[in-house]
């Protein structure tokens, strides 16, 4: 399996800081523009179910050395990570840092923080109605019942229009279930899934959020969580 890792920040511009204000975050600037992603979970507890989003948000973020200097407790543990074709765009990686109902005021708090407040971001968070081992990329679409999504609808002007990657972890919608750890049996099942789901990412970041219709395409496909193909611009 090919997995597509970016190469980090060999950037020629500085990351975005609080002082440099970038009004039109969606367009970007000259020096490029700002994407943000989000692992929904709940903090210190890695290996729940509800906390996949997290584990695939850490693995993308291992590409990086660049720490986010902020005192916002919101951005405890955020990176950024250098991005898009022409390597002029800065990806900023959060980690949950409150309990999963409350990622979605987080992110707005880590985004507001940055002067970032209307920057595409990317989520990806578990989904217990899709089978394990399932990815599916949204552009839009309702929370499902998922209170992570739903707070994320409730902080942002934009509801329920923004991306999402979901990724399945079966069983029910039971608090028991959502918040219990992966079995053995399902780690070893979940690990081309997080190979693929981190290349879901890496491609949301090198194509932009523009391409979406081509990355769905690719990611929602059966065999991507199986065995990914690599995603590249088309000519």
């Amino acid at each position: 399996m090919n997995l597509v890792r970016n190469e980090g920040p060999a950037m020629s511009c500085e990351p975005p800081q609080k002082k440099q204000r970038q009004d039109d975050g969606a367009k970007g600037t000259s020096a490029g523009r700002t994407l943000a992603v989000l692992g929904l979970g709940n903090p210190g507890r890695t290996y729940e179910r509800h906390s996949l989003g997290a584990r695939v948000a850490a693995a993308v973020a291992e590409a990086s050395a660049v720490a986010v200097e902020s005192t916002n407790k919101d951005l405890e543990g955020a990176v950024w990570l250098g991005c898009g074709e022409l390597k002029k765009d800065w990806a900023l990686i959060l980690q949950p840092q409150r309990p999963i109902n409350e990622n979605g005021p987080q992110l707005h708090s880590a985004l507001s923080d940055l002067n970032l407040q209307d920057a595409p971001f990317l989520t990806i968070v578990d989904d217990c109605w899709l089978p394990l081992g399932t990815i599916r990329f949204r552009e839009k679409g309702s929370s499902g019942g998922h209170k992570g999504l739903e707070g994320i609808e409730a902080s942002f002007k934009c509801g329920q229009n923004y991306h999402r990657l979901r990724l399945g972890i079966g069983g029910k919608n039971l608090k028991e279930f959502v918040t219990g750890s992966f079995t053995e049996e399902e780690e070893s099942l979940l690990q081309p899934v997080l190979a693929a789901a981190v290349m879901a990412v890496q491609a949301w970041l090198r194509l932009g959020p523009e391409a979406s219709q081509k990355i769905m395409s690719i990611v929602n496909a059966p065999s991507f969580a199986k065995q990914p193909a690599v995603l590249h611009p088309t000519p």
